[in-house]
C-alpha cells in the first residue's frame, strides 16, 4: 500500500513538474502555410530544439503568409510569427537576424540542367564557365537566379515558370537550371507534357547557396539557441543523419549523380556575409 502511494505521489508530482516547464517554454510562431512540417527546415528546428532541452514549443503563426517576403516584413515588424527558413539574400539579412548554418549544407546552390535531351552531346562538351557560356539560360521573371547567371557572364531569357520548360524544347533557350532535386522531380513529371525534355547528365552548376534560419533582430537568444542546438546535432552527427534522411535531399544524392559531374562554380552577388561566416565543415562537397 506504501508502495503504491508513493508512486501515485511521484506520478503526480511529474505531471505537475511536466506542466510546468510546458508553461515555462517560451512559443516559436511558424508560417502556418504550405505544409511547412513536411520541409526539412522545420525537422532540422525541432532536432536543435531538441538538444538545447525543448525550452521552446513550435506552433503554427495564427496568420498564414503565402510567400517568404511577406513573412520576413511580418517578422521585422513585430507580427504574430518569429521564425523564418528560406533562401538567403542581402535584403532579408538587413532587416532580420541569420542563424549562420545552412539547413541544407548548399544543395540549394547545386544546379543541375533540364535540356532537350537530344542535345545532350552538345552539353558533355561543357568543361568550363566560357564553354557554358555559348548557350542560352532560362529562368522564371523575376527569379533571384538570373542575377547570379548575368553576373556569371550568361546570357539568359526569362518567362513564365509554367512555359520555362516548352520553352526549352522549343530552342527559345538552350537549359533551364533548377535545384538538383527539382531538376529530377520535376522532369519525371512534365516529360509527359513536353517529350524529349531530360535531366542533362554531366554539369553541376554550383553557386553559394542554402536555405537558412531568420529570427527578428531583437531576438539575439533565440538565434543564439538554435544555433546551437544545430551544432550540437552536428558534432553527435545527428544532423547529417537527419539531412541524409530528408527525401529530397536523397533523391539528389542517389539519383543526381552529382560526384560525377563537372562542376562550374559561379559567385553569388546577393548571397549575405553573416551566412559566409559558417563554418566550412557544414558545407556538403558534391565530390565526396
Amino acid at each position: 500500500m506504501l508502495g503504491r502511494a508513493v508512486l501515485i505521489i511521484v506520478t503526480v508530482f511529474a505531471s505537475f513538474a511536466a506542466t510546468a516547464q510546458a508553461q515555462d517554454a517560451q512559443i516559436i510562431y511558424y508560417n502556418s502555410t504550405g505544409g511547412k512540417e513536411q520541409t526539412l527546415g522545420f525537422k532540422a528546428l525541432q532536432l536543435a530544439l531538441q538538444k538545447i532541452g525543448n525550452p521552446y514549443v513550435l506552433t503554427p503563426s495564427p496568420v498564414g503568409y503565402s510567400t517568404s517576403g511577406g513573412t520576413a516584413e511580418a517578422i521585422a515588424n513585430g507580427g504574430k510569427i518569429d521564425i523564418l527558413w528560406a533562401s538567403p539574400s542581402k535584403a532579408t539579412s538587413e532587416k532580420l537576424l541569420s542563424v549562420p548554418f545552412p539547413i541544407d549544407r548548399g544543395l540549394l546552390g547545386m544546379r543541375i540542367l533540364l535540356i532537350d535531351g537530344a542535345r545532350q552531346n552538345e552539353f558533355s562538351q561543357v568543361k568550363t564557365l566560357d564553354d557554358l557560356k555559348k548557350f542560352i539560360a532560362l529562368q522564371g521573371l523575376g527569379w533571384a537566379d538570373v542575377d547570379v547567371l548575368r553576373k556569371a557572364g550568361l546570357t539568359v531569357r526569362t518567362g513564365a515558370a509554367k512555359n520555362l520548360y516548352r520553352m526549352t524544347m522549343g530552342r527559345r533557350g538552350d537549359h533551364f537550371a533548377r535545384g538538383a532535386f527539382e531538376a529530377l522531380k520535376e522532369q519525371a513529371v512534365e516529360v509527359k507534357n513536353t517529350p524529349g525534355l531530360a535531366v542533362e547528365k554531366t554539369i553541376l552548376l554550383q553557386y553559394p547557396s542554402s536555405n537558412t534560419f531568420y529570427v527578428n533582430k531583437n531576438k539575439k537568444k533565440l538565434r543564439d539557441d538554435i544555433l546551437r542546438g544545430l551544432e550540437i546535432a552536428w558534432k553527435d552527427g545527428s544532423y547529417n543523419a537527419l539531412f541524409l534522411s530528408d527525401p529530397d535531399v536523397n533523391l539528389a544524392l542517389t539519383k543526381g549523380d552529382l560526384k560525377n559531374r563537372t562542376v562550374i562554380k559561379i559567385p553569388n552577388p546577393n548571397f549575405p556575409e553573416d551566412l559566409a561566416i559558417a563554418d566550412a565543415q557544414y558545407w556538403f562537397d558534391p565530390k565526396q
